[in-house]
């Protein structure tokens, strides 16, 4: 595995563009240091992100959607070339939405909550390992994401982006309706 990265720190800021073409997120520690940026583009088939550490320019992790899948899914992948992991959209679910991440087929993370008062918790094993509350007052979109448990911090931020992603995709494509 390789050393640690700039997300290995428990409390995370990420802000989001809001009018831009690009999907693009600055990820901040507590005290604002700008430690990542995170990067798409909404008109790119399959969705592709790219995260990158600030101070070297080197990337952390690329996230890459699927091209035909009866739901949203987006596999993490390391640096080396080395899958990290896969999230799913759960497909059906009576109230609200759901996700999970896997790796070969075993389930690392569920993800459940509010998605779009961005108010939602990850958790591993029957445990919560990450939170992600929304900052009201702030002049773009700015999420708080709070480590709290043994989980690899490129999945929660990877994660987040994701959930952004589909949650933004679908209220659009609700509003154009």
């Amino acid at each position: 595995t390789p050393g640690p990265t700039t997300l290995d720190v428990n409390e995370i800021i990420m802000k989001n563009r809001i009018i831009s073409i690009r999907e693009h997120y600055d990820i901040e520690d507590r005290a604002g240091n700008k430690i990542a940026e995170g990067e798409g583009n909404f008109i790119q088939f399959p969705a592709k992100f790219e995260v990158k550490d600030s101070r070297t320019g080197m990337e952390i992790m690329r996230i890459e959607g699927k091209v035909f899948s009866f739901r949203d899914q987006f596999t993490f992948i390391d640096n080396l070339g080395v899958e990290l992991g896969t999230i799913r959209k759960k497909i059906v679910k009576l109230v609200g939405s759901e996700y999970w991440v896997e790796k070969d087929g075993v389930e690392l993370m569920r993800i459940y909550g509010d998605f779009l008062e961005h108010d939602y918790s990850m958790e591993a094993g029957g445990q919560v390992v990450a939170r992600v509350h929304r900052k009201w007052v702030s002049i773009r979109d700015e999420y708080g994401i709070s480590i709290l448990g043994p989980v690899d911090h490129r999945l929660v931020v990877g994660a987040a982006i994701v959930i952004e992603h589909v949650e933004v995709k679908e209220r659009r494509e609700r509003s154009s309706t």
